[in-house]
């Protein structure tokens, strides 16, 4: 992300995460909305200038410091330039908004999917203070080292594999 488009975390999310941190919970990430207007965005927020579709987090991990990487993917029939999202807490509250002026994000295409990647800075928050829900239709596409390693051990037991053969069939070959 550039500096103009970094999460604005609002005042009644952050007042959420810092009442959950004292009860020694976090405060759960659930939806993410897009709109299609682009602005500034307020700390004192309540809701998006102009949502237009929330859908549940797709994905997600923990990054480096205190960042967290998600996806969110946005389908059905409307088409719409993506100029502002919202993140919103389990309870209902909008915890931030990215948006800028003269700025699209991303784009919706009539009846077909968006996959907007996200990754947010939780470093205003204080530490272990989120975690994000993920919805029932888990995209998997943050999990790509996980993938390569699971693969790279899978095609290193079937060469064990068709090696071992070899050497059987090499042994039928000299007793028979």
């Amino acid at each position: 992300m550039t500096d103009q488009l970094k999460l604005v975390i609002t005042r009644k999310g952050l007042d959420e995460c810092i009442g959950a941190k004292s009860k020694g919970i976090k405060a759960e990430l659930k939806w993410v909305s897009a709109g299609d207007r682009a602005y500034t965005p307020n700390p004192d927020q309540t809701a998006l200038q102009n949502e237009v579709q929330r859908v549940e987090f797709g994905e997600y991990k923990d990054g480096a410091g205190a960042t967290l990487q998600a996806t969110a993917k946005f389908s059905g029939p409307q088409e719409y330039p993506i100029k502002e999202l919202g993140f919103w807490l389990a309870s209902g509250t909008l915890f931030g908004v990215i948006s800028a002026p003269n700025t699209t994000l991303n784009y919706k295409p009539k009846d077909g999917h968006c996959i907007q990647p996200i990754t947010l800075d939780l470093s205003a928050l204080p530490s272990n203070t989120v975690t994000v829900v993920v919805g029932t239709e888990n995209l998997n596409i943050l999990i790509d080292e996980e993938f390569t390693k699971m693969a790279i051990a899978q095609v290193d037991t079937m060469h064990r594999q068709i090696k071992q053969e070899f050497r059987l069939l090499d042994l039928e070959k000299k007793h028979a």
